[in-house]
């Protein structure tokens, strides 16, 4: 892995701090949310004490108000309305939150749907019977009329006095409706009478899917018991199927109304504040009244956030806190909240909004019967979370700026500072392959080395190995010239002795030793002789002339005089034909092809041909090639083999190699601005093809 992602990745190290902000957070955030729920039920818990034994402000028409209340199938609690709906039939303006109440019949299909809610002093009911025909009274004089009747409700209610009241709503034509009493008039003639109290409307389903009646009553006229029952009639006139939560016979209630008080609403509100609903309830959270001052989704406080807000919001769980999310209907509380506070205790808890895009935190107390613990109501305070979650997000926004800030300064020092080293480090790791030039020497020249830390230490510390290395190579490369300066004397003076040893009388034991002797000192000449041949080709490198030449020619002349020489091998040289003109050292060039034609009769096998060519070159170049058979260059040959002092002959040779030969020919071509290079022929029949490069631009400087 390369340093500088090792340097950012340990920049990126530091997002821990922004991770632990946003712990630190989520801990301040729960402290909030625990403080704030605190709050918020001391808050129910004063009021719920203002309202013990007052069952009088809490339940309208009931006596004795009872935990169990209501308990029936058929008791009805109506939702509290924020404004009178329009009596259309239609149910458009009725809120969401108040449910359906559905009541089977005895037949498949019979069913009868009901809607309650109370808005100030009067009581709407909302009736729909889908799928059912609507059979109308044959005119609007034929009430009581069994054969004329059609599709009727009935009301059944006990009065504030207590005494039990029936009435009946029918029409003879969609439209306005209106509500009658049934009366006993003298010899116990029935007649209907008009009761104005009670008014409604009456429309047909789209598409005759049954028909829906819309109905205000007051709630002045009603007392606890409660019940409505459908007559339905296939055919005007026919026997009706009766159903709903009345007693199809005596229309006696089987429910009970239990609605709140008239005085709750206002009583409530005197405690509201901006942004909480204050909601009283029944034991089983039904809703009685409310005072709400919620806001609306997406107008609280905090709704428009900036953009990194809402970014950071992604880090921290939203409605994910809530405890569970709140029931959809406006009139029922947390039925797990009610059943806490119906056992007596007190109880907090964060729930999701309808729609999962707020948080609300509830706190209800429990209300209690004057001189006993009976909870008679459950008293809500609620509001949404928006005020610890703008402080949330403002902590967290001024945290994570900063921090992030903070990591951004850092992961950029440690990129710079990781470019920086890695431009070092690329300087220390170039200086040190160029180190060994292609001529052999070593630049002892080392970037990086006036830096005071520890890679100007590495750097001085090359600089100082370097530095060595060419003082050692240097006296390696000299060792030669001076071995054969200092050997030149002494084996002169061996000589001589020998030759003058050789003019005394001696015996053939004592000659043979002295023939011996002299065959030592002629193989330590040419050992001398080969070990100053280097030195001597760069002295000549140094202070040869350029004169212009022709190459063909001294190619001609040398071919003849290698064919004299080594007799055991035919030449022959091609591309010749025509004149080569190059501006050059013709002795160095043709020390070089000895060089080169040398080290091939070495390796080619007696008899075969030695092959010489001159041919043009990439651009303005010559090319020299001296090709021989025999054995392929070595493995591990490389760009060594043109090195000083590096031989790769093996077996015996009577005559003295250093590997100063082709490191001869690689100097001389590049005096000429050329290069030096040895390749294997492809086989069959192999061997070496060696390749001298001149460059006939460098030759006319």
């Amino acid at each position: 892995m390369l340093i500088r992602t090792k340097l950012l990745l340990l920049g990126l190290a530091t997002l821990a701090l922004p991770w632990a902000g946003c712990q630190y957070v989520r801990e301040v955030e729960g402290s909030l949310r625990v403080a704030e729920g605190q709050s918020l039920l001391a808050v129910a818990q004063t009021i719920a004490t203002s309202l013990r034994g007052r069952q009088d402000l809490l339940y309208r028409g009931l006596a004795e108000p009872a935990p169990a209340l209501p308990a029936g199938p058929y008791d009805l609690v109506p939702v509290p309305l924020a404004a009178p709906p329009q009596l259309d039939g239609r149910g458009d303006d009725w809120p969401a939150a108040a449910s359906w109440r559905r009541i089977r019949g005895r037949r498949d299909g019979e069913a009868l749907e009901l809607r309650a809610g109370s808005h100030e002093r009067y009581l709407y009911l909302l009736v729909r019977a889908p799928g059912d025909r609507l059979v109308l009274d044959a005119s609007d004089d034929a009430a009581l009329d069994p054969g004329a009747s059609g599709d009727r409700l009935w009301i059944a209610y006990a009065t504030p006095e207590g005494a039990r009241q029936q009435l009946f709503v029918s029409g003879w034509s969609s439209g306005t409706v209106r509500g009658r009493r049934v009366a006993t008039r003298e010899l116990g003639r029935p007649e209907f009478v008009e009761e104005p109290r009670v008014q409604g409307a009456l429309r047909r389903l789209d598409g005759d899917a049954g028909w829906a009646m819309e109905l205000r009553l007051p709630l002045s006229m009603l007392g606890g018991e409660f019940g409505v029952l459908l007559d339905d009639r296939d055919a005007r006139g026919a026997t009706p199927s009766s159903y709903g939560s009345a007693s199809p016979r005596e229309l006696v209630p089987r429910g009970r109304l239990v609605a709140a008080a008239p005085e709750l609403g206002g009583w409530l509100a005197q405690f509201g504040q901006p942004g909480v609903r204050i909601a009283a309830a029944t034991p089983q959270g039904h809703v009685l009244a409310e005072a709400n001052a919620l806001p609306a989704v997406g107008t609280e406080a905090g709704g428009s956030q900036a953009l990194l807000s809402l970014l950071y919001r992604r880090f921290l769980p939203g409605t994910t806190l809530a405890e569970r999310a709140a029931p959809a209907d406006r009139g029922l509380l947390d039925a797990a909240q009610a059943r806490e506070v119906a056992a007596g205790r007190g109880s907090t808890a964060l729930l999701a909004a309808p729609g999962g895009r707020r948080l609300v935190i509830s706190a209800a107390a429990p209300v209690r019967e004057a001189g006993s613990d009976r909870v008679i109501a459950v008293l809500q305070v609620a509001q949404t979370a928006d005020r610890w979650l703008l402080l949330r997000d403002r902590a967290l926004t001024r945290l994570l700026n900063l921090t992030l800030l903070a990591v951004a300064i850092v992961v950029g020092a440690a990129l710079l500072f990781g470019a920086h080293l890695a431009l070092r480090l690329e300087r220390v790791r170039r200086a040190s392959d160029a180190a060994l030039s292609r001529d052999g020497r070593i630049r002892t020249r080392f970037p990086g080395t006036d830096g005071r830390d520890e890679l100007g230490d590495v750097a001085r510390a090359f600089a100082a190995l370097l530095g060595r290395l060419a003082d050692y190579t240097d006296y390696l490369r000299t060792l030669a010239g001076k071995l054969s300066h200092e050997i030149r004397t002494p084996l002169t003076i061996v000589r001589s002795s020998l030759e003058n040893l050789e003019a005394e009388p001696l015996g053939d034991g004592a000659r043979t030793y002295v023939a011996r002797a002299r065959e030592g000192s002629e193989r330590l000449a040419a050992i001398v002789q080969a070990m100053g041949a280097a030195t001597r080709v760069e002295e000549a490198i140094r202070s040869a002339e350029r004169t212009r030449f022709d190459l063909a020619d001294l190619l001609e002349t040398a071919t003849q005089a290698y064919r004299d020489a080594f007799p055991q091998r035919e030449f022959r040289l091609e591309g010749a034909g025509h004149p080569c003109e190059l501006h050059g050292a013709p002795d160095l060039v043709l020390q070089a092809v000895d060089k080169l034609v040398d080290n091939a009769v070495d390796f080619s096998p007696p008899g075969s041909t030695i092959r010489l060519r001159l041919r043009d070159a990439a651009g303005d170049a010559v090319a020299i090639e001296v090709e021989n058979d025999g054995p392929p260059l070595p493995t591990a040959a490389g760009p060594r083999l043109f090195e000083s002092l590096w031989q790769y002959r093996r077996g015996e040779d009577e005559r003295p190699h250093f590997g100063l030969g082709l490191y001869i020919v690689r100097l001389i071509a590049e005096f000429h601005a050329g290069s030096a290079r040895a390749e294997d022929l492809p086989s069959p029949p192999g061997g070496v093809r060696f390749t001298l490069g001149i460059s006939r631009r460098s030759t006319e400087m």
